[in-house]
């Protein structure tokens, strides 16, 4: 006497596996991304500046040493990004200062680009060329191609690109040479024992 049982098996199943390695980094790098869209990008800055290191341990030049081996190194970069990512930001926004201050133009360009963002997104505003109104959208196309048009004559493209290239040699340098043995002990993923 068999019975018909009725189970309902329909749902979601939301397995959350631990990432690891770059993976790891791509998933928190879409995770700042949709924090900057929603408006919390002060915040989340100034929340990871909190976290910075003292300098005197950053620049300690006692923790300066050559990797003994490729997987050392790769374990040693890993963890001085994770552990100064803080003081890595600070530099990224000390150069890109330093660019403006020596760029007036640029600065220009960019207080321009923002005051007519702000206008833009401030109400409802029309534009009009002749007789024809332009929808909201083309309003942005507008907008953003003259902003591109005057950052580029003001030489936004070098600066970047030289801002970029600073932060990422400085970084380089810093994070594969500072031995990463000598600070405090964490239960983060990359550990200090060399894997033979």
């Amino acid at each position: 006497m068999a019975e018909n049982v009725n189970i309902d098996l329909s749902g979601e199943i939301n397995a959350t596996t631990e990432k690891k390695g770059l993976q790891k980094y791509v998933n928190e790098v879409e995770l700042l991304l949709q924090h900057v869209r929603s408006g919390a990008a002060p915040a989340l800055v100034l929340g990871l500046l909190s976290n910075r290191r003292p300098w005197t341990q950053f620049i300690a030049t006692e923790n300066f040493k050559s990797p003994a081996s490729i997987p050392r190194l790769t374990r040693r970069f890993y963890r001085n990004i994770e552990y100064f990512q803080a003081n890595y930001l600070v530099i990224f926004l000390g150069l890109f200062a330093y660019c403006l201050i020596t760029s007036p133009l640029l600065l220009i360009a960019m207080v321009a680009s923002f005051f007519g963002y702000r206008k833009l997104t401030s109400g409802p505003n029309t534009w009009k060329i002749g007789s024809w109104e332009l929808s909201k959208t083309q309003q942005y196309a507008v907008y953003a191609a003259a902003s591109m048009a005057l950052c580029w004559l003001a030489g936004a493209g070098a600066v970047l690109f030289w801002v970029l290239g600073a932060t990422v040699t400085v970084v380089a340098l810093h994070a594969s040479f500072f031995d990463a043995e000598s600070l405090p002990p964490s239960d983060e993923q990359f550990p200090m024992i060399e894997q033979v």
